[in-house]
């Protein structure tokens, strides 16, 4: 609202002669340096916080500034956590903690932001956290919100997240909820605030959280830029054989640079289909939940398995997961990873799954009875295609396709019992994750985390969640 805003005349005095883009370079130069990763700091970034439309930079930004400016603390550049002034909570809400220790926090405990971790690719997010008193009912738990608390959670300019602490005979439970969307429903609804009890904190709900707020604040940080690259790059559009440079899309970041791989590489397998007539295999590059969420969130992921499924009756995918990589990944991003599985059956491709390390450098390709190449995933460039290989690529293929189908540390008749051993291999209890599914199919998921990027939605994960919530197998724990 207008009549919260405060100009901020401490940071607009310390940064003097400077321009707000100057002062954008300068901390997105910061940020690099401690974290490896370039910044997303705009002029307009700077601009907001002068004219006092956001006083809480995320603390990345905060830490950058005080460096750039030569300020001691953050109050010397006027910047203060309202919210949690409001809540008369500034000593202990402007603390955070972190997504995956947040299922462990007592009830009641102040809270300001919620750090999701990055990964490989993702970098990272905030949270600002809006904690609601809460009472336990059957389906979840009932808020106590008030009007204030509600116009908190839904400011456009930050990402939220309703937290709705509990403590139950067995330890504490946490309920979360997108903030945005709680309370666009909430204007919509005339009974108690509600949070379904599907919105507990887990290995599933935590592994949601973290993929779409990764996903999401880095492709919202590049929406024009990607629109900008897709048009520059368009020379590549009907070509048999292509292989673009990273450098040919400085400005982007990782996951980025990989959303615009991926989807040139779909539309080059898409576009040179017809010239397949067999059963196809498809060999996949990815190996962690990270790079398989793609498949559950990116748009043209989707329309990309609908498009191939509705062109081979059957087909197969195979992955490399060595077990090394399922050792090493938490168990929220193995939950992913089986998700990501489960939508490929879910559109009757039959996964196929080999250890052995070795094969984790061998590109993306399908093989019918001709080939198309397409890789964007780990690869040094940001995509590679080709419509032919030389016969020793071949061999490979073949090699691998025949291997995949007699080797496959999953190998079951049926899909669920693929997935049944698919998770035993991820060391996910198959009875815990059909019955999360269910419920978190019944509830949604938007209300749990819901993108803001027009290139991104949750019908994937939606069609994962569904497929196994009705899988209708004899369950083992």
């Amino acid at each position: 609202m207008a009549e919260d805003r405060k100009p901020n005349r401490l940071l607009r005095r310390a940064r003097g002669e400077m321009s707000q883009a100057r002062l954008a370079e300068l901390v997105n130069g910061a940020i690099l340096q401690t974290t490896g990763r370039p910044g997303t700091i705009t002029a307009k970034s700077v601009s907001d916080w002068e004219r006092g439309w956001y006083s809480w930079p995320i603390a990345l930004a905060r830490d950058a500034l005080r460096e750039v400016l030569g300020a001691s603390s953050d109050a010397d550049l006027g910047f203060e956590n309202r919210r949690a002034l409001e809540h008369g909570d500034s000593a202990e809400a402007s603390g955070s903690v972190a997504l995956v220790d947040l299922a462990r926090r007592e009830a009641g405990a102040a809270i300001g932001i919620v750090d999701v971790p990055g990964g490989r690719s993702f970098h990272g997010a905030e949270l600002a956290a809006v904690l609601s008193p809460s009472v336990p009912v059957d389906d979840g738990v009932v808020l106590e919100l008030s009007s204030g608390l509600l116009a908190s959670l839904e400011r456009p300019h930050r990402r939220t997240m309703l937290i709705a602490p509990i403590l139950t005979e067995d330890g504490p439970v946490v309920h979360v909820a997108d903030g945005r969307e709680f309370a666009a429903s909430a204007v919509r609804r005339s009974d108690a605030h509600r949070v379904p009890h599907a919105y507990r904190l887990d290995d599933l709900t935590v592994g949601v959280v973290w993929a779409v707020t990764n996903a999401d604040s880095a492709i919202l940080a590049d929406d024009s830029a990607l629109d900008f690259y897709q048009r520059s790059l368009a020379h590549y559009d009907g070509t048999s054989k292509s292989s673009a440079t990273l450098s040919e899309v400085p400005k982007l970041n990782g996951v980025s640079s990989k959303w615009l791989g991926s989807e040139f590489c779909a539309r080059h397998i898409i576009r040179h289909m017809p010239r397949l007539t067999t059963e196809p295999f498809f060999w996949s590059r990815e190996q962690r939940g990270e790079e398989a969420s793609a498949w559950l969130l990116w748009t043209h992921k989707l329309d990309y398995l609908r498009r191939t499924s509705a062109r081979f009756g059957t087909m197969r995918r195979g992955f490399c997961i060595p077990e090394h990589e399922v050792r090493t990944s938490p168990r929220y991003e193995r939950v992913l990873l089986l998700l990501a599985m489960a939508l490929m059956e879910a559109f009757g491709i039959e996964v196929q799954i080999a250890a052995e390390p070795e094969l984790a450098e061998i590109e993306g390709f399908v093989l019918a009875d001709d080939v198309i190449v397409a890789n964007w995933l780990r690869g040094p460039g940001l995509w590679y295609v080709d419509t032919d290989a030389p016969s020793s690529r071949w061999s490979t293929y073949h090699g691998i396709s025949r291997d995949a189908a007699v080797k496959s540390v999953v190998g079951q008749p049926t899909p669920a019992g693929r997935l049944q051993a698919m998770a035993a291999y991820f060391d996910i209890s198959w009875k815990w994750f059909v019955t999360r599914n269910s419920e978190l199919a019944a509830a949604g998921v938007d209300g749990l985390a819901h993108p803001r990027s027009r290139l991104l939605s949750t019908e994937g994960l939606m069609t994962a969640l569904r497929y196994v919530a009705n899988i209708n197998q004899p369950q083992s724990p």
